[in-house]
């Protein structure tokens, strides 16, 4: 019996070791299910979109992750049925900055890369892409694994700061030299207005006359700059919005007639808020003049004020051919206009009135026309 206890004894060691294998690549295989589980449900949930870009034998996007229908608007199985989607997507301004990247693979991949989209709905944003690439066992790059983050608000924080910059070093440099300027235009203004008097300078009375407005223009300009200052003071009082507009409806009636085009107003019950008149006004009028040469055919002009987000908002509406993209990422810089007699400082201007009153401007353009919105924060209880 001591033989057939010894092999007895061998087959139960040996049933025990394959018991202990089989739990050990149990727990490991359950491990790495629930550790796949996990990763699974960080990448789906994650806000940026994660992507695996495999290059050979043929470039394809193998993955990526379903935040890229809120990015980009386009679901993930588009991505897969169009290889050359991502492509297509990119903004035209934009596209030599990926072909360099391609171009210089893999020493691009030191430095993100941030260009734009358009989105499904056309709109346009802003994107940063990090990847790192993947090689075999011979080195060969195979695949790109990486990131991409929407930072749409990041850039149009740093447009904002920027043309903020801007408009100080304007204001700066008008509050420096504007009273070096106009004093010497002031007395040779008069001077062509008491020769322009004299009788032997009557055959050349028109001439006086243009001298005269263009120096007028000039002025005008120079108090333009001067309302950049960012050292100007504002007298914020408490007041109605709403009867700044309705006192100023009727010089925006007979500006908007004389253009062809038909202005009204919807105004709703709004608190009051702490305002500086003037610059209100100066606000509206720059908008509205802006709404009414959007429409040189005639149309309907809208001034609204109502409550949203939180925020009291004036609105003005125009049924102009809209803003095209590549002028609205420039809107509000100074000296920037597209009209041939412009200074391109009447919206630089309507944003420091409204960076002053701690309001903001957003605009929503398509070719049906465009409205400017000003959203001002309101009165403390």
């Amino acid at each position: 019996m001591l033989p057939w206890g010894y092999a007895f004894g061998g087959i139960l060691r040996l049933v025990i070791a394959i018991g202990t294998l089989i739990l050990y690549f149990e727990k490991t295989r359950t491990d790495l299910s629930n550790r796949e589980f996990q990763y699974k449900l960080l990448t789906e949930n994650a806000i940026d979109v994660i992507y695996y870009y495999r290059l050979p034998p043929e470039a394809t996007i193998e993955y990526v992750s379903p935040s890229a229908l809120l990015v980009t608007g386009y679901a993930p199985e588009e991505y897969y049925a169009d290889n050359n989607l991502i492509f297509k997507l990119i903004h035209p301004d934009d596209k030599s900055l990926l072909d360099d990247f391609i171009n210089n693979l893999p020493c691009s991949l030191e430095t993100p890369l941030t260009l734009r989209l358009f989105r499904k709905d056309k709109a346009t944003l802003w994107v940063e892409q990090k990847c790192v690439p993947i090689h075999n066992e011979k080195g060969q790059l195979v695949a790109l694994e990486g990131i991409i983050r929407d930072i749409t608000q990041r850039k149009k924080l740093e447009q904002m700061a920027s043309t903020f910059d801007r408009m100080n070093m304007v204001g700066s440099m008008a509050a420096t030299v504007a009273h070096e300027i106009r004093n010497p235009m002031t007395t040779v203004r008069g001077y062509l207005q008491v020769l322009g008097r004299k009788e032997k300078y009557q055959p050349d009375k028109e001439k006086f006359t243009l001298m005269i407005e263009e120096i007028d223009r000039a002025n005008n300009i120079i108090r333009e700059y001067l309302s950049l200052s960012h050292e100007k003071l504002v007298s914020l009082k408490k007041c109605s919005l709403n009867y700044i507009i309705e006192a100023l409806f009727p010089l925006i009636q007979a500006d908007a007639n004389s253009s062809k085009v038909y202005a009204s107003l919807n105004l709703s019950d709004i608190p009051e808020l702490l305002l500086d008149e003037n610059e209100v006004r100066q606000l509206l009028l720059n908008l509205v003049r802006n709404g009414i040469e959007a429409m040189p055919t005639g149309g309907n002009l809208v001034i609204r004020t109502f409550r949203g987000d939180n925020k009291i908002v004036l609105s003005i509406s125009d049924q102009g051919s809209g803003i095209p993209l590549h002028i609205l990422d420039h809107l509000g810089t100074p000296f920037f206009t597209t009209k041939d007699t412009g200074t391109g400082l009447g919206l630089p201007i309507c944003y420091q009135i409204a960076h002053r009153h701690n309001a903001s401007i957003k605009i929503d353009t398509s070719t049906t026309g465009t409205t400017f919105f000003v959203y001002f924060s309101p009165p403390v209880l």
